[in-house]
């Protein structure tokens, strides 16, 4: 008859422990009941969850398209821009401003030379989607800065920026880390004009004088002025 063989050692050690590991763990759930029962009860804390950092807003055109200008050939224009917004705001609204030739320093040193002031956008998530807007300016030859430029030929921009929090004095936002803009061309003419433009070359910095929010010698001047 032949003899039956012997588990190999490793298993065989494995074999003899687990009396031993069930009794361990017998005597810790025995601890652990007893202490449960001599508290009353055995509390569990829930985990601890970081709120999302805030982030600055992320600004995306719907209408109208931004590669294509709009011609102002009625006195009584009217526009409406519609854009999106996206951003974590830690409960903060984003707030949305428009100007006309942003970048072109104004007589008054601002980096703009005309202003819509900010409106309140309410603030959302970044899981939470997109939130779209809307905002009117009746862009009137009134409201366009000629600068001795033939009015009805000069090339202009609509600019929508977006930030956390803007400065009063210069409605700029105060941290240049935290905005986003848009940017449509402006022509003041009728398209059906041979001599209307049928677009506006960039802004020329070497020729035009110069000046954005985000300037670090501007900024100081809008916190002290």
């Amino acid at each position: 008859m032949t003899a039956p063989s012997c588990p190999p050692p490793v298993r065989a050690a494995a074999l003899a422990a687990r009396p031993r590991f069930a009794a361990a763990l017998a005597r810790s759930l025995a601890t652990a009941a007893l202490a449960a029962s001599a508290a009353g009860c055995l509390v569990i804390s829930p985990p601890e969850y970081d709120h999302p950092s805030k982030t600055a807003p992320v600004l995306t055109a719907i209408f109208p398209p931004q590669h294509i200008p709009i011609h102002m050939d009625d006195p009584n224009f009217g526009r409406a821009f519609t854009a999106s917004v996206l951003s974590e705001d830690s409960g903060d609204p984003v707030w949305v401003a428009l100007y006309i030739d942003y970048g072109r320093r104004s007589n008054g040193g601002n980096p703009y030379r005309r202003l819509q002031p900010p409106t309140s956008v309410g603030a959302g998530t970044i899981a939470g989607g997109q939130r779209s807007f809307t905002l009117a300016w009746d862009l009137d030859t009134a409201s366009l800065p000629t600068d001795g430029v033939t009015p009805e030929r000069e090339c202009h921009t609509v600019t929508l920026m977006a930030s956390h929090a803007f400065h009063p004095p210069c409605y700029c936002p105060a941290d240049p880390e935290d905005m986003s803009s848009l940017t449509w061309q402006i022509i003041n003419c009728d398209p059906n004009d041979p001599g209307c433009p049928e677009s506006c070359p960039p802004l020329d910095c070497e020729t035009t004088p110069c000046r954005f929010c985000d300037d670090p010698e501007f900024l100081e001047e809008c916190k002290n002025p």
